[in-house]
């Protein structure tokens, strides 16, 4: 008798588990429906088309073979100005002079810290832009890596730079 009550629980619970996760299943195929037709609807309410396919069928927006269509002048323009900057954040820090007050330091960290986390904040900012020129077949792919790599040279110096402050005023956040 234990064993029928053992055995009958095991598939009552078994059942119960299986039925509550198909209820699931369904229930967030549903709200993944809904929101690709929400999605949908706000991309064509603003004139872009969308790349979602219900049938699943992932489909690129820009398959590498587009030719740049924009002024790249303009964005040579901007990145050396953002490397100008960079180079002068890590001169200025190389020649930083530290004050004896650990106070006084730390304030000084935090000042340039933020010098460099804007500018950081502008490259992040900038690199969005550029993808997004990318995908709407603005910017060749080559273009886009040409200027991704710069980019990341950027930020390479402005890492060096916050290495270089980290270690004049002995201090980390």
């Amino acid at each position: 008798m234990k064993i029928c009550l053992k055995v009958l629980s095991i598939f009552c619970f078994c059942f119960l588990l299986i039925g509550c996760e198909n209820d699931n299943n369904k229930e967030l195929i549903d709200k993944v429906n809904d929101l690709e037709d929400k999605l949908d609807y706000l991309l064509e309410e603003n004139g872009l088309n969308s790349n979602i396919d219900s049938s699943n069928n992932n489909e690129v927006i820009n398959d590498g073979e587009g030719n740049t269509t924009i002024d790249t002048s303009e964005i040579e323009n901007t990145l050396n100005s953002y490397g100008d900057e960079a180079n002068n954040i890590l001169s200025n820090i190389n020649n930083l002079k530290i004050p004896s007050n650990r106070s006084e330091t730390i304030d000084l960290f935090f000042e340039w810290k933020s010098t460099i986390d804007k500018l950081d904040s502008k490259l992040d900012f900038y690199e969005d832009e550029l993808e997004s020129f990318y995908y709407n077949n603005k910017l060749s792919y080559s273009d886009y890596r040409k200027y991704d790599y710069e980019i990341e040279s950027i930020e390479d110096i402005l890492d060096k730079a916050e290495d270089t402050l980290e270690f004049k005023t002995n201090y980390d956040d």
